[in-house]
This record gives structure tokens, sequence and C-alpha cells, in this order.
């Protein structure tokens, strides 16, 4: 008798199931996430799929077990964005990551969160991601630059709000209708909006970079359909185009620690050396990533 239980994912904060029986998504939240905070992400995602937005739908009730909270999520039939299928990796659907981004953003605005439990962007505290207490002392001062990079941005509902901080191609499904499906808001907080474009492009141009190559014409492309769909839905503000390669660099920080921290560092496999040594250079050179300085030669 087959398993009911198929193991999908072991990330790097969750263990994710799919349940044959009931069809739907179990995760697992690690224990350093609370009840409160778990469900308040829920609450999100329905407001935001009862608004329009393509995801995973979640039911609202949660588990506890043993001290790890237990969320389940509609199970959606597709597949991973493949960046050599020209049928996903395409203009059309660039343009639908910004148009899907750019809404999110927009109910962003209209949202409020009571007691909020989700990690917050302060002046105060900029510390979002949690990550500062285990930097190097090197990896620390240039995190610590960045975070004072921001301090001079004021903070409005125009730039700043709940959003997924997670938001790339890996974490959308393909529907075989073509749809765009968000899922995984699991790191969701209370952050800039320049974090979710930010990431967005990392990702995007990290894959282009390493499987098709092209990368100059492909970040001019990417970006002026991700810009033209974002801006079909709600305003982009010039303090959030100008935010992006800071937060570009906060992220090959924010990856360089998490790959330290998950990776065996006894048994790093090629790939993973060159990762890891390909980051530091560019941390500490301060090179801008992906060479682009000024993203808004892309609207």
């Amino acid at each position: 008798m087959k398993e009911r239980y198929e193991r999908l994912s072991g990330g790097f904060h969750n263990e994710v199931f799919y349940d044959k029986n009931d069809n739907r998504i179990i995760r697992i939240s690690a224990n350093c996430k609370s009840a409160e905070e778990v469900h308040q992400e829920l609450q999100w995602m329905d407001f935001l799929h009862r608004n329009g937005i393509p995801l995973s739908k979640p039911a609202q009730e949660i588990e506890l077990d043993g001290g790890l909270v237990k969320a389940h999520f509609e199970f959606v039939r597709g597949n991973p964005v493949d960046v050599t299928n020209p049928a996903h990796w395409n203009e059309r659907n660039f343009e639908q990551f910004g148009r899907i981004l750019g809404r999110m953003h927009a109910l962003s605005k209209e949202y409020r969160i009571e007691n909020n439990r989700r990690p917050v962007w302060t002046k105060e505290n900029p510390d979002v991601f949690g990550i500062k207490n285990d930097l190097a002392g090197w990896l620390e001062k240039e995190y610590d630059r960045l975070m004072e990079d921001l301090q001079p941005y004021k903070l409005s509902l125009d730039t700043f709000g709940l959003i997924h901080n997670d938001f790339h191609q890996g974490n959308f499904i393909v529907r075989e209708n073509g749809e765009i499906v968000v899922i995984d808001f699991d790191e969701c907080a209370c952050n800039w909006f320049a974090q979710d474009l930010a990431v967005l492009f990392y990702h995007a141009y990290w894959q282009q970079d390493s499987f098709i190559g092209e990368t100059e014409a492909f970040s001019r492309r990417f970006m002026h359909h991700v810009f033209s769909g974002y801006q079909s839905e709600t305003e982009l503000h010039p303090d959030t185009i100008a935010q992006i390669p800071i937060f570009l660099k906060l992220r090959e920080i924010f990856l360089y620690q998490l790959f330290r921290r998950k990776w065996d560092k006894a048994h790093l496999e090629d790939w993973q050396e060159y990762t890891l040594e390909d980051l530091k250079r560019k941390i500490k050179n301060r090179e801008p990533y992906a060479g682009v300085e000024d993203f808004s030669a892309y609207l």
C-alpha cells in the first residue's frame, strides 16, 4: 500500500509533504515560528486570495505538535518554473510576475495587522532578516552599512508594508493554462517593497546566468517587463527603484550566511564551494549585483 504522505522538500526552514488522501500540502514549520506568527501569515494569504492573487489557498486552522506548527494548503497542479523552457521563461510571464507583485503591494497598502507578530523593519531595529547576531565581523560591517543606506528613506504606504519577502521563480508554480501561482509565504514580513523586486531580479538573473547566459540583454528585458506589469497594478515609487541595489547586496549577505549555516562545510560540492567564494568576493568588493547601479534605466 502506498504511503499516504509524499515528502516534497526538506527546505532550509520547513518540512513539506503532499497528503495524497486529502490532496493538500502539509507544511511543518520550524519551532522558531509561533502559532500566532503562522496564523498571521495565513490570514494575509487569505486576504490576498480573496482579492485576486493566485496562490496556494491556506486553511485557517493550524495544528500544534510538540512545539512545531502544522499548516495546510491547497495543492496546486502544475510545474515549477523552468528557466530553460521558453514556454515558462518569456516576456509574457515576466510581465505576469510584475503584475502579481504589483497587485500584492497594492493590497498591502490596504492591509492592517493587529498585534503584529511578523518580522518588521524599523529604523531603530532594521535587522528584519534576523541574522545580524550570527554574522562574522567583516560581514556584519557590510550588513550594517547597507542597513544604514536605508535610513534616509521615508517610511510610507507607497514604499513599505507586509510583503512576500522571498518572491522569486523558485516559489512559483505554472499551471497548464500558463497561470502563475505563488507559494511559500513563510518569510512574509513588514519590509520595503524594494525587497520583493530585488529578490525577483536576483534569482532570475542568477538562473539566467547559470543556464542560458546573455545576461546583459536579459537584465534590461526582464526588468522592463516586470516594471511594466507592476505599474499596471500600482505606483512604482522612485524610492523603491533607488533601493533595489541595496536589497540585492543584502540578498547576497542573507544567502551567504544561510548557505554557510545549512551546508555541510566539510563535504561541499564543487558548485557549493564556488558559490560561497563568489558571494564572499562580491560582498567584500561591494560589486553592484549584475553590474546594475540604476534600475530606472529599465522602466
